[in-house]
């Protein structure tokens, strides 16, 4: 999963560039070449977890108690082994926005003035910034709506084997 985040960020750059340097119709083969990345990043995905299933002896189990334990960790449930918490750096996903909006707000930056210009650059600073923290919102609330379905899922699972 952080892997497609990655390359949601990456096609949502390619979209950047695309959008400045396209001459013509390009949005369809745009949409074309990403569902393709997607589809292949899928299909690449279920072959090399299949390959490191079968050659370590790993059974499916594994995968739904894994998901289990980083929902417990999105909703900060201590387990018995919570010494081994996954975190996410986004230092270097936050240096190739600032890479790839450079260009972009060159582009748009009007011919004026310094001080206008100045201003122009707040305030694209400002709206970029409230644009990625509403983005940060939405996804930590994404992820702890599907946090909680998946392991309440998880306990009516257990209810219902314990109770046979």
């Amino acid at each position: 999963s952080v892997e497609r985040f990655h390359i949601s960020a990456f096609v949502l750059f390619v979209l950047a560039q695309n959008i400045l340097e396209a001459e013509g119709p390009w949005f369809e083969s745009f949409i074309f070449n990403a569902l393709l990345v997607y589809v292949c990043e899928m299909v690449i995905d279920i072959i090399k977890h299949s390959f490191i299933a079968k050659f370590n002896g790993i059974k499916p189990i594994v995968y739904s108690e894994f998901l289990e334990d980083l929902c417990k960790q999105t909703l900060n449930i201590q387990t018995e082994d919570s010494k081994n918490n996954l975190t996410f750096i986004p230092l270097a996903p936050a240096c190739v926005v600032i890479r790839v909006l450079t260009p972009v707000y060159a582009a748009l930056l009007p011919c004026n003035p310094l001080p206008l210009r100045l201003f122009w650059i707040l305030l694209l600073i400002c709206m970029t910034y409230v644009m990625l923290a509403s983005l940060k919102v939405m996804v930590s609330m994404g992820l702890q709506k599907h946090a909680t379905w998946y392991i309440n899922r998880c306990r009516k699972r257990k209810h219902h084997l314990h109770a046979d």
